[in-house]
């Protein structure tokens, strides 16, 4: 009985085994990116990327991003490629704005020869769509050029001006309150169409290869229409020069064909007017084979009905023998 418990107890630890070695194998195939390279990118900030978003290389999807981290003063982006992507010595990225809705993709730009070194790309061949920073310094001269006194003096007129049109002034901030509540009872709306919206943009973004597969083809069902409408334009202007010439030879044949066609026309009617003589003459000559055929159809001689022949009483008296 012990001997089966412990084999018991056996069976169970090695099937316990051997689902974690099979939870870890799934595990493993789900976050190690087969036929791929992992690498990373120091950035000044984020300026939006978003973990999952797209790399691309010349336009082309190779990767996505896999994750984000803070190192001190600055940002590391971890990145995936395809394997058959050589990333050179001098390769930088840059970070894109895809749409206006505020998704972004790295763009990687393979440079240089040899392998990336530690597969990392550094800060300097790095850059992003904006910075801070650079925004505050460039402003700063600007800033120091503005009129202060003038447009204190502004703001004075203004509200000198706002103070005489207290109605219109309230008028139109009650205005721009209703509109502000209304955006706020709508906000869940305008959320749902803001998110349909990134939506929309995303599969066309994913589907931006078949949309230009399309857009190939029409260009060349239209190449193919331009090409069989120059072909029918051509058949029209010849079939006018043609209809031109003809026209011409008519003009020029006309007094030339005027008696032809009179003599035509008279011989068409003699033809006309014989072709009635001969049907009346079939039509005669069918009665006379009718009654030729009556005559001779009871032996070999004719049945013929002469009043004014010899009567045959007369023909016995001059022939008895022949009578009796």
């Amino acid at each position: 009985m012990s001997d089966r418990r412990t084999h018991a107890r056996r069976v169970g630890m090695v099937g316990v085994v051997g689902l974690g070695v099979l939870g870890l194998l799934v595990l493993a195939l789900s976050v190690i990116p087969f036929g791929q390279r992992t690498y990373t990118a120091e950035l000044e900030h984020t300026a939006g990327l978003r973990v999952g978003e797209e790399v691309q290389v010349a336009g082309v999807g190779v990767g996505e991003v896999t994750g984000i981290r803070l190192a001190k003063d600055r940002v590391v982006v971890t990145f995936t490629a395809d394997r058959d992507v050589r990333l050179g010595r001098s390769t930088g990225v840059v970070v894109k704005v895809a749409t206006l809705l505020g998704s972004h993709f790295l763009e990687v730009a393979p440079r240089g020869t040899g392998d990336l070194a530690d597969a990392r790309i550094p800060l300097a061949r790095t850059s992003v769509p904006y910075n801070l920073q650079d925004v505050v310094d460039a402003s700063t001269d600007a800033l120091q050029t503005l009129d202060a006194e003038g447009l204190a003096r502004s703001m004075n007129v203004m509200a000198d001006v706002l103070g005489r049109t207290p109605d219109e002034t309230r008028a139109a901030v009650e205005g721009v309150a209703d509109l502000a509540r209304v955006a706020s009872r709508r906000s869940d709306q305008l959320s749902r169409l803001l998110a349909a919206s990134n939506d929309v943009t995303g599969t066309l973004n994913r589907n931006a290869d078949a949309v230009l597969d399309l857009l190939e083809q029409s260009t060349l069902v239209l190449g193919e229409l331009t090409s069989r409408r120059e072909v029918i334009d051509q058949m029209l202007s010849d079939a006018l020069r043609m209809a031109v010439q003809v026209r011409g030879l008519l003009d020029d044949t006309e007094k030339d064909l005027d008696p032809m066609l009179r003599d035509l026309t008279t011989a068409l009617d003699g033809l006309e007017d014989a072709r009635d003589d001969v049907t009346k003459a079939l039509s005669s000559l069918a009665t006379m084979t009718k009654y030729v055929a009556n005559a001779s159809g009871n032996g070999p001689w004719l049945d013929l009905h002469v009043p004014v022949a010899i009567n045959d009483n007369l023909a016995c008296l001059a022939s008895p023998d022949e009578c009796s």
